[in-house]
This record gives C-alpha cells, structure tokens and sequence, in this order.
C-alpha cells in the first residue's frame, strides 16, 4: 500500500507550530548568509580576478546557489503541502519573485544604466538594448544595457546574477504541474519520480560523467533533493545523526572514488536543511528586521559594478567590496519592507498560516 504524503492538516499543525516559535529556525540566517557570500564571490570576478572555489568545484557564489535551491526545494514543498492549489500556490510564486524583481529591472535600465551610460542620453533611449533588459521578466535574461560598464575590469555586464531566476521559476513550475497531476498526492510516488531524474541525471549529466557542469540540470537535483527530504522529514528528524554520519560516510567513498560533484549531492542537501531546521541562539534572530536575501541577490551585482565604475582602482579589492557590501544591505531591506513584504500581503490563503519566506 502507498504511503500517502502528509495530509494538509498534518502540514498546516507542523506550519502553525512554526508560526508560534516566531520564525526560530536558522532559514532566515542562511539565506543572508548565502546572498552575501554571492556578493563576496562575485566581488572576485568584477575586479578581474578568478572567485574563490569550494573543494574545487564551484565558486563560493556558485555554493550560495546551491543552497537557495536547496532551501526552496524544501520550503516550497511544504508551501504545497500547506495548501494544496495550483492557483494559489502560483500566485505566492509571482508575489514573491516578480515585484521586487520587476522595480530592479526598470530602475536599472532606465534609471541606473541612463545614468552611467557612455552613450549620448537619446542614443541610450532609442537602442534596442535598453528594451530588451525588460525581457528579463519573461525570464530572457539580458546582460548588457547599452554603453553601460564597458570600461569596468568585468566589462559589460550588468547583473550576472539573474540567470538562475528562470531555474528557480522552472522548478516551480515542476513542482506545480506534479501537485496538479495527482503526483504529490502519494509521498512514494513523489520520490520514486525524484529517484529516476537523480539516476538520470548522475550516469548522463553529471559533470563526474561529462566532465562540465549542467548548471540548469544539477541546480534542479539540489531543488528536487529539498522537496525528497521534506516529505522523508520525519525519518530524517528522529535519528539525524545516523542519517548525517550516513549520507557523510557515502560523500566520504564518492570523493575518494573522484565522484565529488555526487559527492556534494548525497551530503550537502541534509547538512543544510538540518542547519536550517535546527534553532539556535542569536542565529535564529537574523530575520527580526526582514529578509533581505532576495533583494540582496537582485540587486548586488549592479550596485558592485557601480561602485567599481566610479571609485575602482582608487579604493582597491576592500574598499570596493565593503562599500558595494554597505550599499547592498541598505538597498536590500528597502526591497523588502518597501516591495517584497508589501506585495506578499496580497498572497491568496486558504487559511490563516503564516507564509512569510515560502
């Protein structure tokens, strides 16, 4: 007999026991955290120098993004779970992404690009280009804004950043259609569909068989192995450390048998979601004053390369990095206070569950 997934009830007490700890879980740490450590990364790259890497694999940018996927692909779930419909769980997707993101493009194009621009102002306003960047809202993303950075060590580009949103937006779409076809509904079928696309994707995509990295393919098995370890959650929650020690010991054999991008996926989805479910002081109350994870990843690249176009070399690597950093955080919690938590109270609701971050 299938083992039905956690009914609603089950996952509205679970959401209403969360509300009542005031957001005390490390969710909100990691995210700033991981946000931050992209602009840091980053910082590397458009001051021409090679960003750092974690275990030789990806940059540190590279990792924070692991780790958004991984925390969306478990928080997202739940959401489902919560509320179970495809309409309502869409909306919470778009209020959540395209407000913020869609003030950022336009001030970026016609605010911040017009302003630095190399081009004569009307010139700037007639190119092509300058339409273009809009695109970005229906997930084509677009680099380059006309006669803008072109003088910068990273020359050209505008918000390197952005080109994992349509992934995001596409695992939600997943996720999605599966609720609506029935496929959530049984927890033994989720994960069976979860098991085939791993398998697929570690003998024909991984970048241990073909020797490059699928960005759009292994960023979905990290979003795919949050959504498998919510609904295992309560196996993982009785015994995490035989689970931790498991999982770590089997990374441990893949690394030693040169498998090491498997590696990173058998281990580090639990370590994080065991980071992020776990409460602990002062950590836990990284959140009190907003999130501004998103709206620091929207908005960092282009506040750096501004930075860097009008004080690079004078200030140097850490000049540089701590008043983009400054600028950034401030910019950040205005998204969130001003944009993000504004147009999230609009969110559709079944009932009267908190859904501050999902």
């Amino acid at each position: 007999m299938m083992d039905v997934a956690p009914s609603v009830r089950d996952a509205r007490a679970e959401s209403s026991a969360r509300a009542d700890r005031s957001h005390y879980n490390n969710f909100d740490a990691i995210r700033i955290v991981a946000a931050f450590l992209v602009l840091y990364s980053h910082q590397f790259a458009l001051t021409g120098r090679p960003e750092p890497s974690f275990l030789g694999l990806h940059s540190w940018g590279g990792l924070a993004v692991i780790v958004f996927f991984v925390v969306s692909g478990y928080l997202v779930t739940s959401s489902w779970y919560n509320d179970p419909n495809v309409l309502r769980f869409a909306a919470r997707r778009i209020l959540r992404l395209w407000p913020a993101l869609t003030v950022i493009v336009v001030l970026t194009a016609y605010g911040l690009g017009a302003w630095v621009t190399a081009l004569p102002l009307g010139d700037y306003w007639k190119h092509p280009a300058t339409l273009d960047y809009l695109r970005i809202l229906k997930m084509q993303i677009h680099y380059v804004l006309p006669g803008v950075f072109t003088n910068n060590p990273y020359a050209g580009g505008v918000n390197g950043s952005l080109w994992t949103i349509p992934l995001e937006v596409r695992c939600y779409v997943l996720l999605a259609l599966a609720g609506l076809l029935q496929l959530l509904r049984w927890r033994t079928i989720w994960l069976a569909l979860i098991a085939v696309y791993l398998a697929w994707f570690l003998f024909k995509s991984s970048a241990d068989v073909t020797g490059h990295v699928h960005y759009g393919r292994e960023l979905s098995a990290f979003f795919l192995c949050g959504s498998a370890l919510f609904l295992l959650k309560q196996r993982w929650e009785r015994r995490p450390l035989a689970w931790l020690l498991g999982l770590g010991a089997l990374g441990l054999l893949l690394w030693w048998a040169r498998w090491r991008y498997t590696a990173t996926l058998a281990t580090l989805p639990l370590v994080i979601l065991y980071m992020g479910t776990r409460s602990t002081p002062v950590i836990r109350r990284f959140g009190r004053w907003g999130d501004p994870s998103y709206g620091a990843y929207l908005i960092a690249f282009p506040v750096q390369q501004t930075v860097i176009f009008y004080t690079w070399p004078t200030l140097g690597f850490a000049g540089t990095l701590m008043l983009a950093l400054g600028v950034t955080t401030v910019l950040a919690y205005t998204s969130w206070h001003g944009i993000e938590k504004q147009a999230l109270k609009w969110k559709p609701s079944k009932s009267k569950i908190p859904e501050k971050n999902h």
